[in-house]
């Protein structure tokens, strides 16, 4: 096999099957990255398409690089300048609701011209949950008709969102949580504190990328541990103040559309604790996921049975199914709490 630098945490399983495609020439027209948010798929992907085209150009012009991506050729530099003219970066226009058929019927377009630099037309879809419906249904003819020498790449954080036709016409290539050890050693490289990269890992359940924006961004991790120091505000408090709590938690939100949305991120966050309660009253602190807590879910644990926070937790799995219907949110949120 050549010879590879791809700066990536993890994934090695993933990235060496990539690689070896390369190598071998057997390169899909279509790839599907598929997992969780804030995993990696889209580093993984830039250096991807980085590692194909200048292989691709070295070995046309029978030049040995040391490693792919070389950095020093001329397809590298246009990569790391965002300005290649045969790689294509398809998302959601930030004023749109989502990605049009317009914009991949425009990049059908692109993709079917030749190619500037004699080498790959690479198309990458950031966000595929963010394709409308005609959208996908324009991706699929794309799909069903590749052209030579183009390859599609698309990221989704949950292929359900997907046509099946699309999934099926596409190299499947699932990724999966980082250790929390893969994460504490990066973020020390970093240069994380041990302590920092403790809490850190922990709170990322593998999402690497979610591990580095609490340590980059400190705002971050406050609206964090605010959001936290309010949750056991909240279960402190007797009813009155409960309704009084989540009148300040989603204030400014008016449409059902914006509280549905606030509260599945809130009952999220709200999961994890009641998991983290659970693991409390079974003496397993070193698996808490919110650890810098510890203390306030010893005492919140005392209020609970294992029975309880068990129906709990089936509790906001419900709600949450719900708020994905045209239901009230507040009020469903206002039930769940009246239970506990």
């Amino acid at each position: 096999m050549e010879n590879y630098d791809w700066p990536v945490v993890g994934h090695k399983n993933n990235i060496k099957f990539l690689q070896k495609s390369i190598d071998n020439n057997k390169l899909s027209h279509a790839y599907l990255f598929s997992g969780k948010e804030f995993l990696g798929k889209k580093q993984v992907a830039d250096n991807f398409m980085s590692a194909v085209l200048c292989h691709d150009y070295n070995q046309k012009n029978k030049k040995e690089a040391d490693n792919y991506p070389c950095g020093k050729c001329v397809f590298c530099q246009q990569l790391e300048k965002n300005i290649h003219p045969d790689v294509y970066f398809l998302k959601k226009d930030e004023e749109k609701k989502n990605i049009t058929v317009e914009q991949v019927r425009e990049m059908q377009k692109l993709m079917h011209m030749a190619s500037f630099l004699n080498s790959y037309k690479i198309c990458l879809i950031e966000k595929a949950e963010d394709l409308s419906e005609s959208a996908q249904n324009s991706l699929l003819k794309i799909l069903e008709e590749p052209k030579d020498k183009t390859i599609l790449i698309v990221l989704s954080n949950n292929i359900n969102w997907l046509l099946p036709t699309i999934v099926s016409r596409c190299q499947v290539i699932k990724f999966q949580p980082l250790s929390n050890d893969e994460v504490f050693d990066h973020l020390v490289n970093l240069g994380s504190s041990r302590e920092q990269a403790r809490i850190f890992s922990a709170l990322s359940h593998g999402q690497i990328g979610k591990a580095i924006d609490y340590y980059q961004k400190q705002d971050l991790f406050n609206n964090y541990l605010d959001d936290h120091k309010k949750f056991f505000l909240l279960f402190s408090s007797n009813l009155a103040d409960r309704f009084s709590i989540l009148d300040d938690l989603s204030q400014g939100l008016k449409t059902n559309i914006e509280l549905a949305d606030f509260f599945q991120k809130e009952l999220d966050h709200w999961q994890v604790i009641f998991r983290d309660l659970l693991l409390t009253k079974n003496n397993q602190p070193h698996l808490l996921t919110n650890m810098q807590f510890e203390d306030d879910l010893k005492q919140l644990a005392v209020k609970y049975s294992q029975k309880k926070i068990i129906n709990v937790i089936k509790q906001i799995n419900l709600i949450k199914k719900y708020l994905t219907y045209n239901i009230n949110p507040r009020l469903a949120v206002e039930n769940l709490v009246l239970s506990f």
